[in-house]
C-alpha cells in the first residue's frame, strides 16, 4: 500500500530516509528549515517544505491532514516533539528521534512518550551503543545480525588486492557450499551479484550462512578472499577498554559491566570522570587523553580483548582504535559516520568501522514495515534491505521454482536463505518454494512492493 508520509529534518537521517521510502513508492514531504540543505532535497523525487515542523501553518502546507504517517528526525527534540503531537491530532502514525535522557532511557519505546503524542520513541546514541555492546557477543566480532529465528548470519569479508579470487568471476570462485554471497558494495555502489560478476580489490562482500557453521564458513571464506583474521576470535571477550564518556560510551559501559565483563573507561574531561564513577561503580574510569600512547600501555591496552572508540570527535575515534591495534588491543571497533571511509579504516586495521546513522535507519525502517515483514535490516546506508518472511498459502511465489520467479527481478533482489522446518537451506534456481517457507530476501528499495506482493 503506497502512504503519504511527512519527513521532519532533512540531515543525513532525514534524506537517506526520504531516498529509500520514495525509491519503495510512497509520497513523501520533507520538512526542512535550513535552505540550503532543501536545495540537496530537490535532487530527490519528492515534495519539500522549507521551514519549522513544529509550525501549524507549515504542517498544514506539507498536508498534514492527508498523511499516513509523520516521522519527526530533527537535531531538536522539542521540535520533534511537538510536531508529533500536532500530527498524531491529525490521525498520523508518529515516529521521533529523541536524544535527552529526560525524555528516553532506552533505545526504543513504544509507551515512554505516547502521552506527548509519539507512538515510537528512538535514541540513537541508546541504539548504537546496545548495537556495539551486541556486537561483542558474536564470536567472530562481526557487524553482522541473526536472522530467521537466530538460524542464519549475514556475514561480510574485505577482498585483499592480492587475493586469488581478486578479479575472478563469482562463478569460478568455489566457496563453502553452506554459503550464499548475496550483496558487494563497491565503493558508494551496491550490487546485486550474479555470478558472472567480477571482484574487485576493496569490494566488501556480504554472505550468508547457517549460524550453526558460520564460523568454520567465514574462516574459509575469508581465507579464501584474502583477507586474514586478526588475533584469537574463539576466545570470549572479557576485558574492554573504552575511549570516550560519552552518552554512547556509557550505555555500552553499563551494559557491558552488566555482562560481567571488566571494563575500563577513558576520558579527558575530570568533571565527566568523576560523573562516570559515580555513575558505575563496577567500571574504572580514567582521566586522561584516549590519544595518549603511554597511557594506553600503563592502563593494560596489550591484555585487553575489544577497545571501544566513542568520543564525540569522529578523528579522534579513527585515531585511538589504530593505536589500540598498534599496541596491541586484540580487537577495535570505532564510531565512524562516513561510509566512504569504511572500506580504507579496515584496510588500515581497524577491526569494525559502526556508522550511528546505518543503526538508526535500520531502527526506523524495522518500525515503518513491521506491519508487512516479520523483520527488516538494512545494509549500507539503506541501499539494501533485508526481509525476514514468511511465504503464505496463497501467495503468487508458493510452489514455484525460485528461478521463475525471480526471472524480472534479479538484478534488484535475492533470495539468500530459505528455513524450512528447522533446516537451513542455501537456495539454487532449482529450488522450489513451499509455502510456509521463511525466506531471507535481499532487495533494493524499489524492489520492495514486489517482494511483499509476491510473497
Amino acid at each position: 500500500m503506497v502512504k503519504n508520509i511527512i519527513i521532519a529534518g532533512g540531515g543525513d537521517v532525514g534524506y537517506h530516509l526520504a531516498k529509500t521510502l520514495s525509491e519503495e513508492g510512497h509520497r513523501i514531504t520533507l520538512i526542512e528549515r535550513l535552505e540550503e540543505i532543501t536545495e540537496k532535497l530537490e535532487a530527490l523525487d519528492i515534495l519539500v517544505v522549507t521551514g519549522n515542523a513544529a509550525s501549524p501553518s507549515v504542517l498544514q502546507k506539507a498536508y498534514i491532514s492527508s498523511a499516513d504517517m509523520f516521522i519527526a528526525v530533527t537535531g531538536v527534540d522539542e521540535v520533534n516533539m511537538a510536531a508529533c503531537a500536532i500530527a498524531k491530532n491529525r490521525g498520523c502514525r508518529t515516529m521521533a528521534r529523541i536524544n535527552s535522557a529526560d525524555y528516553i532511557e532506552k533505545p526504543v519505546s513504544t509507551e515512554d512518550l505516547k502521552d506527548a503524542g509519539i507512538d515510537l520513541a528512538f535514541c540513537p546514541e541508546l541504539i548504537s551503543s546496545e548495537h556495539m555492546a551486541n556486537i561483542l557477543n558474536i564470536p567472530l566480532m562481526l557487524d553482522s545480525p541473526l536472522f530467521l529465528q537466530e538460524k542464519v548470519r549475514v556475514l561480510e569479508v574485505r577482498v585483499d588486492k592480492n587475493s586469488r579470487a581478486s578479479g575472478k568471476e563469482l562463478k569460478k570462485i568455489s566457496y563453502p557450499p553452506d554459503v550464499n554471497l548475496i550483496c558487494i558494495f563497491r565503493n558508494e555502489n551496491v550490487i546485486i551479484p550474479r555470478g558472472n560478476e567480477r571482484l574487485q580489490p576493496n569490494d566488501r562482500v556480504i554472505a550468508v550462512a547457517s549460524n550453526e557453521g558460520s564460523e568454520v564458513s567465514f574462516q574459509v571464506l575469508s581465507r579464501m578472499l584474502g583477507v586474514p583474521l586478526r588475533g584469537d576470535f574463539k576466545k570470549p571477550i572479557d576485558k574492554v577498554m573504552i575511549a570516550g564518556a560519552s552518552r554512547i560510551g556509557y550505555h555500552m559501559a553499563r551494559l557491558l559491566s552488566e555482562r560481567n565483563m571488566s571494563v575500563l573507561m577513558i576520558d579527558e574531561s575530570e568533571a565527566r570522570c568523576r560523573e562516570m564513577s559515580e555513575k558505575l561503580p563496577d567500571v574504572l574510569v580514567i582521566n586522561g587523553q584516549p590519544t595518549d600512547k603511554e597511557l594506553l600501555k600503563e592502563e593494560g591496552i596489550s591484555e585487553t580483548d575489544a577497545f571501544l572508540a566513542v568520543t564525540d570527535k569522529e578523528e579522534v575515534n579513527i585515531l585511538t582504535s589504530l593505536l589500540a591495534r598498534q599496541y596491541g588491543a586484540k580487537r577495535s571497533i570505532a564510531l565512524v559516520d562516513k561510509p566512504g571511509l569504511r572500506s580504507v579504516l579496515e584496510e588500515a586495521g581497524i577491526d569494525l568501522v559502526v556508522s550511528p546513522r546505518s543503526a538508526t535507519l535500520s531502527t526506523i525502517l524495522k518500525y515503518f514495515h513491521q506491519d508487512d515483514f516479520d523483520s527488516v535490516g538494512t545494509l549500507g546506508h539503506a541501499d539494501v534491505q533485508v526481509i525476514d518472511i514468511r511465504v503464505r498459502e496463497r501467495s503468487k511465489a508458493a510452489n514455484r521454482r525460485l528461478d521463475s520467479i525471480m526471472r524480472f527481478k534479479k538484478r534488484d533482489m535475492l533470495v539468500g536463505a530459505i528455513v524450512r522446518g528447522n533446516n537451513v537451506i542455501i537456495p539454487h534456481g532449482d529450488t522450489f518454494i513451499h509455502p510456509k517457507d521463511r525466506l531471507l530476501i535481499f532487495t533494493k528499495s524499489n524492489t520492495l512492493k514486489w517482494v511483499k506482493d509476491y510473497f
